[in-house]
């Protein structure tokens, strides 16, 4: 039995080499696959959190008993759906950049009253954009909220 073993060696060693590259590429494909989904996962929340800031700000703005005050009550809406009781004046800084967004949508397409005919999609580009470079993340991960699990207790 000298020879005989050795064909049958080669054939496992080549089977469990297989089996390795086989789990490798399973991996790996998991991975990716990971990362993919947390990318798609992370695209997603933003455009909802996206879409709650601009239908909070144009009901806050729809809602203002004068018009004068809709980019004021905006603003407000949006600083308390961040968790803002009282501003920091980095806080402040970042709502001051908000502001021509929430203009926008207070005026419209409307060149009187938006003289720089700036739509409200391209202002709230332009302040995801400065926040971005100013912080170096993302606007919308503001509304992230750690919420610590609580026990239930029962009396």
């Amino acid at each position: 039995m000298t020879d005989s073993g050795a064909p049958a060696l080669d054939l496992i060693a080549g089977f469990a080499h297989a089996a390795e590259a086989a789990r490798q590429a399973e991996d790996a494909y998991r991975k990716d696959s990971a990362a993919r989904i947390a990318t798609l996962a992370d695209k997603r929340a933003t455009a909802f959190r996206r879409l709650n800031l601009v239908r909070n700000a144009v009901k806050a703005i729809t809602e203002a008993e004068e018009a004068d005050k809709a980019v004021a009550r905006a603003r407000f809406v949006i600083a308390q759906s961040l968790g803002w009781e009282e501003t920091s004046p980095r806080q402040e800084l970042i709502l001051d950049q908000l502001a021509p967004f929430l203009e926008a949508l207070a005026t419209g397409p409307s060149t009187e009253t938006n003289p720089a005919g700036q739509s409200a999609a391209e202002a709230l580009r332009g302040f995801e954009d400065w926040y971005r470079a100013e912080t170096g993340s993302d606007f919308y991960a503001l509304f992230e909220r750690y919420m610590p699990e609580t026990p239930r207790v029962d009396f």
